[in-house]
């Protein structure tokens, strides 16, 4: 994402730019204020378009690069040690420090008295943070809602929170605040028809030891073999719950849920390894099925309960069928162990 310097305070952050980013005097209307009467309101606009950055003079008094004075509302293209200065050729000064790409990011925020020592995180649509390995928080993405969600790893019940840009969050003893790139049109029009549950159809393919599962997943138009990864276990287990519900007659809508207390028991985790394999899990779907299939529609929650909202699926252990819920058959490669 681009950023810029202050010349007049050296010591401050780089400050990261919007896609549209403002510069004036308008605490309301820009999102980089400069407190000077020569500034106008709106003085000039700094834009991501057509895969590079420019700047537009908006401005009575002129916007100057590099010494050069712009041609009022023409655009310039901007490239990295480029000065730029404000209602003047030598007043008001930021330098272009970075010119990469719009990204969504997490910017640390320094406490009071103290300088940024963390960098900024640039942002997956799904990410575990501060990191994998130890994880506090899941940050993700929902495309078919256009929506950032937060979840704290340390509920039982799992909770997701809308988060919104400029939003604050806390994690490994630092305060982070979000700066999220608006959904454009093209991204809007270019997403999949949803999947329902009914139409996806599992086979967990469980190694006799039951140290690897893998999954595959087939709808009516595409087939997805996923390797061996430690949520699979979680979804499986998730799937026997519901499977031994439905031989005991429960109907559908009651089947499978359980509380992350007994499953954490039975899988010998804590809380924070469960919910992150549940978020890994539901990123996968949303990944594999490309915002098709929100995640939190297969794994469900409701109240503090968790439940595999599977309709069709198959468990097989070794070349066994020990679990089929569903008529029709899956017919792929079986895992032999």
């Amino acid at each position: 994402m681009a950023a810029i310097l202050n010349l007049n305070n050296k010591d401050e952050a780089l400050s990261y730019l919007n896609a549209c980013h403002c510069f004036g005097r308008s605490p309301t209307n820009v999102d980089t204020v400069i407190n000077a009467q020569e500034v106008s309101r709106i003085h000039a606009v700094v834009e991501w378009s057509n895969n590079q950055w420019l700047i537009r003079d908006l401005s009575n008094n002129g916007t100057w690069v590099n010494n050069q004075k712009l041609v009022k509302d023409n655009p310039h293209k901007l490239k990295v040690g480029d000065n730029i200065f404000f209602a003047s050729g030598e007043s008001h000064g930021f330098v272009i420090k970075d010119l990469m790409p719009p990204q969504n990011m997490l910017l640390p925020i320094a406490q009071p008295g103290e300088h940024v020592t963390e960098s900024p995180i640039v942002l997956a649509d799904g990410n575990l943070l501060p990191t994998e390995q130890n994880p506090e928080i899941a940050l993700f993405y929902v495309p078919s809602k256009d929506q950032w969600y937060k979840e704290f790893l340390i509920d039982t019940d799992g909770s997701a929170y809308p988060v919104a840009n400029s939003d604050l969050l806390f994690f490994n003893n630092q305060k982070w605040q979000l700066k999220l790139i608006p959904l454009t049109e093209n991204t809007v029009l270019m997403a999949k028809a949803k999947l329902s549950v009914d139409q996806i159809k599992y086979r967990f393919n469980l190694s006799l030891d039951e140290e690897n599962t893998e999954l595959n997943v087939t709808t009516d138009n595409e087939k997805f073999c996923l390797a061996n990864k430690a949520h699979h276990y979680l979804t499986l287990s998730l799937a026997r719950h519901r499977d031994e519900d439905a031989k005991q007659g429960i109907d559908a809508d009651n089947q499978g849920w359980r509380l992350p207390e007994t499953l954490t028991k039975e899988l010998g985790c804590d809380i924070t390894l469960f919910n992150t394999h549940v978020c890994r899990a539901k990123q996968q779907f949303r990944d594999m099925f490309d915002g098709a299939c929100d995640g939190d529609e297969l794994i469900e929650r409701k109240g503090k309960k968790i439940r595999f909202a599977g309709v069709f699926y198959r468990i097989y252990k070794g070349s066994e069928l020990i679990v089929n819920r569903g008529q029709d058959k899956v017919s792929l490669t079986v895992l032999h162990g």
